[in-house]
């Protein structure tokens, strides 16, 4: 075994790396080298780090001749040194908590500037732990490892959060978690506004378009005491449950620029426009561009914002769109995007139309992957709907339904209440008592029309200067909000709620809210340092990198204690280095293998 140089050269400067490595002979009489323990740069260490090399080698009897290699003189001590021997065998590694991605969700906490807005919210509180690290535990749990408020305070021993907010476990109860939720829910518009100049000044938002849509999610009991909690059309398919309805902006990137938790029975259009001027009072201005969803662009939305002044791009209902069938089967399409000399994504203008004495341009735009998977959809439903409606004609001729009325509601049934079904079929009764035929007839004509509809929407703007291409794309940022919802739903488990309290409930969606703004915050800072990772696979990455005790005992008895975390892996390091989020030196010194040099 010996000990090898590697010499690199970089943009004019040398680099020198270290490694053990050994000959072997292989079959066949040749020799060859193989590296045991890549050690890394050895310039420029502390006494700390020779520790950490010290532990990396397969015999620590090499390490000086490593210090000898490298010229490496220990530096004199500065007081008096005491001088112990330890027992080999009392060495204990105890205690181990995940450290890295909860060092990563606080971080962003205090890059969003969230612990001194939350100390100078709820800070002054008289509890035995500050409120304001109470909601950073809140948040970053929800962000790494959602729980319910009991189940936080089972999970936080099991982490080095109390180390990171400088509170011994002792001092959190379950209570407090309650309090924060309570003491928080007043302050939204004012963490709302913090959250628009934290983007605005660490992001650079322009925060120019901003993106709005409704979600719901539902509550477990009854939920006597919270009138917001009401029955309505549920996205998470569950009416059997009282929901709460949550209109999200957000901008370009993804941020969040505010919310509200509204009642389960809003209905989507009558939320948008006070979403928005909540919006513009906390941010300024009215000129910025809006974009919505086909469910809010109604009539009376639109009027009231051409009157208003306010820009705005939405799709259109599918009613709407099927008076323009002409247009779409005959006049030109212009192509925007191709694969594989197939058009993928084609537009066409309309007339221009003049209400209200503002100019609406109207874009007909259709995608061969929408038309792909409405047709998947569609295809799939009518083949449901014939199989349905011939078991159901087997049945009728077989006696087992006599009354007319009972066979036509099987049949609307066997249908289905789906808007693309809708008078393709035609079902008749014939026949007396126990003789009865169902007879089902197919529209040719609307099953084509329906086909030629898919993969085809409408869109509806007042701001000219966009041209065709813009448009398209800046409504298919609408696809931001809608990965906002999936987050919050799934990676933050804003589902189901369990509070029956109205400012709990408001508060949960709130720390819901607050940790997809970590979440962005992650992964903008990532992206922007090369990274290509979601935050969800970095966290998970970082989530094996742990803090423990390490104990010793000395030959006269006495116990030895350090808390240190384990040594990053090469991807755990490379992650931390594009976040600019090291662990502290306290826990772990710096990598010696990281090379400050490399891009």
């Amino acid at each position: 075994m010996f000990l090898r140089r590697i010499t690199q050269r970089r943009q004019g400067r040398t680099y020198t790396y270290y490694a053990l490595s050994e000959t072997s002979r292989a079959p066949g009489g040749r020799v060859r080298q193989r590296t045991i323990c890549y050690l890394g740069r050895l310039d420029n260490l502390r006494p700390p780090d020779w520790l950490r090399i010290a532990e990396r080698l397969p015999d620590p009897a090499w390490l000086p001749r490593l210090m000898q290699e490298v010229g490496y003189t220990p530096p004199p001590p500065s007081g008096p040194v005491r001088c112990v021997t330890l027992d080999p065998d009392s060495i204990a590694w105890a205690d181990p908590r995940r450290l890295g991605d909860v060092h990563v969700g606080l971080c962003a906490w205090r890059l969003l500037g969230l612990d001194r807005l939350f100390e100078r919210l709820v800070g002054g509180s008289r509890t035995r732990v500050p409120l304001d690290l109470v909601a950073a535990l809140i948040a970053v749990n929800r962000l790494v490892d959602p729980r319910s408020e009991r189940g936080i305070f089972h999970w936080l021993p099991t982490t080095a959060l109390p180390e990171l907010l400088g509170v011994p476990r002792a001092r959190w109860h379950l209570n407090l978690l309650y309090r924060c939720l309570s003491a928080v829910e007043p302050h939204q518009h004012a963490i709302e506004e913090h959250l628009v100049r934290q983007g605005r000044d660490l992001f650079s938002f322009a925060n120019d378009l901003v993106l709005y849509d409704l979600t719901s999610t539902y509550f477990e009991g009854r939920l006597a005491g919270n009138p917001k909690a009401l029955r309505g059309y549920s996205r998470d398919h569950r009416p059997d449950c009282k929901q709460l309805c949550i209109g999200l902006v957000v901008n370009r990137d993804g941020f969040p620029l505010g919310f509200e938790s509204l009642p389960g029975n809003a209905r989507d259009a009558q939320t948008l426009t006070p979403a928005v001027e909540a919006l513009e009072a906390r941010c300024g201005g009215t000129r910025r561009l809006v974009c919505f969803d086909r469910g809010m662009a109604t009539e009376a939305n639109l009027r009231h914002w051409r009157q208003t002044g306010r820009p705005y791009l939405c799709a259109v209902r599918r009613a709407v769109t099927r008076q323009h069938l002409a247009a779409i089967r005959q006049c030109p399409w212009q192509v925007l995007r191709r694969s594989d000399d197939e058009p993928t994504v084609e537009v066409q203008e309309l007339p221009n139309q003049h209400a209200d004495g503002v100019r609406e341009r109207w874009l007909l735009c259709r995608s061969a992957g929408c038309q792909l998977k409405e047709r998947q959809i569609f295809e799939a439903r009518l083949t449901r709907a014939r199989q349905r409606l011939a078991r159901l004609r087997a049945q009728v001729e077989a006696g087992a339904f006599t009354r007319t009325p009972i066979v036509q509601q099987r049949a609307r049934r066997a249908i289905g209440r789906t808007h693309d079904l809708c008078g393709i079929f035609t079902c008749t009764v014939q026949g007396r008592g126990r003789r009865r035929e169902l007879l089902v007839v197919e529209n040719a004509q609307a099953l084509h029309d329906q086909r030629d509809l898919q993969g085809v929407y409408l869109l509806r703007t007042t701001t000219p200067e966009l041209p065709p291409d813009e448009l398209w794309g800046t409504h298919m940022l609408l696809t931001r909000v809608e990965a906002a919802f999936r987050n919050l739903k799934t990676d933050l488990c804003l589902r189901p709620i369990f509070h029956h309290k109205q400012e709990r409930a408001d508060a949960h969606v709130l720390f819901a809210v607050l940790a997809y703004a970590l979440s962005v915050t992650i992964q903008l800072r990532h992206r922007r340092a090369g990274g290509t990772r979601t935050t969800a696979a970095l966290l998970e990455d970082l989530e094996r990198l742990q803090l423990a005790e390490l104990s010793f005992r000395t030959v006269d008895g006495e116990r030895l204690r350090f808390e240190r975390a384990s040594v990053p892996t090469a991807t755990q390091a490379a992650l931390l280095t594009t976040l600019g989020w090291p662990i502290p030196d306290r826990y772990l010194p710096p990598n010696p293998n990281t090379d400050p040099a490399r891009p």
